[in-house]
């Protein structure tokens, strides 16, 4: 089955990239890496190979771009062990062995140069105009982080860490024979787009047969995350929080079981009804939280508020995007990028 999720986020430091995670250069995989200016034809290359995938009843995972959902960064084919991707700013991928499992794809061999020198002055100002507008992002991400670190200052003493343990302890669901090998994947099921938080709820209830909510409105989720992944050591899929990527996991899969645990709160609230939903309040003392309630409400406000304005920093460099794009598209001899295209997903298929 098709999956969809992010191997790149924005996040307060800057985009973060788990690239690595698209293939294993050390087990027979090929990786095509693309390399060619906005507008060229990169992600059309990635939809059209995944499209013949599709023809073929062959499942792909689709990656988007944070910063334009509608467009791929990568894509998967795990059963034939290849993969492609958008290997240019900000996610560049450079070859492990060059020509033996990386490919290089280079769509700049097919732009007429003097067009894009006719426009120099404006492509320039433009694609400056898109790096204030991520850096502005960053700022308000950078924020964000900074109250939600002064949130958990107030949170913290609150959270009873034994029930914690307690309740992992006893997760009957977890309590089986493992099959084989630990294997750890790192991915992001959500990401900060210029249409708001996108997040792919479809590839995680795919993945799951059954899936344990946790309503978490104390931004703890994490800790509960953390203690079941220290008393049980299986193959998961880990995926992390963009605000903070390398510390805090949002949602995990035990893949060999089929268990989801989905982090269910006001940026990514599931809605539907789970095979068992626990609530963090649980966890609480209410009491000691009471005594900063106003206070606690306030910085959860200026948080969301951060967000939005990251959100719209990243509205205004799309737009610039586009129109860094046209420049490109009325530079590009289409003809050889389709013949590029031909060439590449026959050497795939074939």
């Amino acid at each position: 089955m098709d999956s969809v999720y992010f191997l790149g986020a924005n996040t307060p430091q800057g985009f973060y990239s788990l690239f690595k995670e698209l293939y294993n250069p050390y087990d027979k995989w090929e990786m095509y890496i693309i390399k060619g200016g906005p507008g060229t034809g990169k992600s059309t290359l990635m939809k059209q190979v995944a499209q013949k995938a599709a023809e073929k009843g062959i499942a792909v995972d689709r990656i988007p771009c944070s910063s334009d959902p509608n467009s791929l960064d990568g894509i998967i084919i795990p059963s034939l062990k290849i993969a492609m991707c958008d290997g240019t700013s900000p996610h560049i991928v450079e070859p492990v062995f060059p020509g033996v499992c990386e490919h290089l794809i280079n769509l700049s061999e097919c732009w007429d140069k003097n067009k894009l020198k006719d426009n120099a002055s404006k492509i320039k100002l433009i694609s400056m105009t898109n790096s204030s507008a991520h850096q502005k992002c960053l700022k308000y991400l950078k924020t964000a982080k900074l109250i939600d670190d002064e949130l958990s200052r107030y949170i913290m003493p609150a959270v009873n860490h034994e029930k914690i343990k307690r309740f992992t302890e006893r997760l009957t669901e977890l309590k089986y024979d493992k099959a084989g090998e630990s294997v750890q994947k790192t991915r992001f099921l959500s990401a900060l787009t210029p249409i708001g938080i996108n997040i792919n709820y479809d590839t995680f209830k795919n993945d799951c047969d059954k899936i344990i909510k946790i309503k978490d409105s104390h931004n703890i989720s994490h800790i509960i995350i953390k203690s079941i992944l220290k008393d049980f050591d299986r193959s998961i899929i880990k995926y992390n929080c963009p605000l903070e990527p390398e510390s805090k996991t949002e949602h995990i899969i035990f893949t060999d079981i089929k268990l989801g645990i989905f982090t269910s709160n006001i940026y990514h609230p599931m809605k539907e009804k789970t095979y068992k939903t626990v609530s963090t309040d649980r966890f609480i003392d209410k009491d000691i939280l009471n005594e900063h309630k106003s206070t606690i409400a306030f910085l959860n406000k200026t948080k969301s508020e951060m967000i939005n304005e990251a959100i719209l920093s990243l509205q205004t460099a799309k737009a610039s995007h586009d129109i860094l794009e046209s420049y490109y598209i009325e530079a590009m001899d289409f003809d050889k990028v389709n013949n590029i295209k031909e060439k590449t997903i026959n050497e795939i298929f074939n």
